[in-house]
């Protein structure tokens, strides 16, 4: 078991998540080795070498940066990924019920072993665990980490929609292109963001599919009066939400994007599911 570990995920939650880990490892005889990441992009080099060193099973200790590294660099025909939920939010281990957030529970269920796959988004030459977006959790996400976690995903939310104005981008599913003037747009294969807001509540994650969730300027009210039903999942079903679901889609955009809340620009968002891509283990769900 080849483990790589951000410690300073979750403000400090991986160093302990991690302790907790090799204490119940040593007491199992379990053999393992751990490396810690050192900068952004370090995780996904480990894991590529990992697999190229051929390990069994590669764990991911660490926020959703962390897996989406991980998810990167691993060569899926060699190893098998493991997931210890150690950030702030770990949203795709809790939307998707990846992985236990209890780490003995999810260390526990790495060391059983019993297989399971789950699906994974493929996005150029980029893999994404949980979700894709673009607008206003780009613009979210930039102003949070600006303020280095002194504010929470959902404050700068609603500080972000008194000044932001919808724009354009065209999707195209099925060989349809429709036009949306647009708040924000999700690729989903988990169901939450930013620390628990369920922008896409339907989504399950191994049934092969993706779920498009486009989010445009409610036409009767200003949009922040309606952001509770959408931090709550509450909005799928309303006028000013579109839901759709397929198996590939291309969105005509300029603006940046997320993928798992890391941004990347100029990567077209030309987006498919790669079904059962995502080689991991059956978790037993108890969370904290």
């Amino acid at each position: 078991m080849y483990i790589i570990a951000n410690e300073k995920s979750g403000k400090g939650n991986g160093a302990k998540c991690l302790a907790i880990v090799k204490a119940y490892l040593d007491e199992k005889g379990v053999p393992y080795s751990v490396a810690l990441t050192e900068s952004k992009g370090h995780a996904e080099t480990l894991a590529a070498q990992a697999s190229a060193n051929g390990e069994d099973i590669i764990v991911a200790l660490g926020g959703d940066g962390t897996l989406h590294e991980v998810l990167n660099g691993i060569d899926f025909n060699v190893s098998r990924m493991g997931i210890i939920p150690a950030g702030r939010g770990n949203d795709f281990a809790t939307g998707a019920k990846a992985a236990s957030t209890d780490t003995i529970t999810a260390i526990s269920d790495i060391v059983n072993g019993t297989p399971k796959d789950l699906d994974y988004i493929e996005i150029a030459d980029r893999r994404c665990i949980n979700v894709a977006g673009t607008g206003l959790d780009v613009e979210v996400l930039l102003k949070t980490a600006k303020k280095r976690n002194k504010i929470t995903y959902t404050a700068s939310l609603f500080r972000c929609l008194l000044h932001y104005k919808p724009y354009h981008v065209g999707v195209t599913t099925d060989g349809v292109t429709t036009e949306y003037d647009c708040i924000m747009v999700g690729v989903c294969n988990g169901t939450q963001i930013g620390g628990g807001m369920k922008l896409s509540p339907l989504s399950v994650a191994d049934d092969g599919k993706l779920d498009i969730v486009v989010v445009e300027k409610p036409k009767h009210k200003p949009t922040i009066f309606v952001m509770p039903q959408f931090i709550k999942g509450k909005h799928i079903d309303k006028p000013y939400t579109k839901h759709m679901i397929c198996d590939e889609v291309s969105i005509a955009t300029t603006a940046p994007l997320q993928l798992d809340g890391e941004i990347y620009y100029d990567l077209p968002f030309n987006a498919k599911i790669v079904k059962g891509g995502l080689k991991t283990f059956a978790p037993t769900i108890a969370q904290k």
